[in-house]
């Protein structure tokens, strides 16, 4: 598991970047929204993963998307189950639209997703 160095520079002013394993484009049925789904692994217990959108004065070309997380309290002395560690989140893309289309920033990538206008 990757953190990044530097922490968020998005909507998380204490959350650090981590990486994702899957991110989407996702629609939901009967809905015009569209959503980006994101899939990784926590680095532990104890966090929560966000996706966190950039803060821009000026629609860019590419809207910044971070997969951040957050402490939210101390490990348990258990060890988890693997599964537990898996985290998946959506958010709606409305109002976090690029231009051309959004960039999932990662620990260890960054992938950009061009989303067609439709007229």
């Amino acid at each position: 598991m990757s953190f990044s160095s530097t922490g968020s520079l998005s909507s998380v002013p204490n959350g650090r970047i981590i990486d994702f394993d899957i991110a989407e484009l996702r629609k939901l049925p009967f809905q015009d929204s569209l959503y980006l789904w994101v899939r990784g692994k926590l680095p532990g217990t104890g966090f929560e993963a966000r996706l966190a959108p950039r803060i821009y004065q000026e629609q860019p070309d590419y809207w910044g998307i971070e997969v951040a997380i957050v402490h939210t309290r101390s490990a348990n002395d258990s060890e988890p189950m693997a599964d537990a560690l898996v985290f998946e989140r959506s958010v709606p893309l409305t109002g976090i639209t690029g231009i051309k289309g959004i960039t999932v920033i990662g620990a260890n990538q960054v992938k950009r997703i061009d989303i067609a206008r439709e007229s």
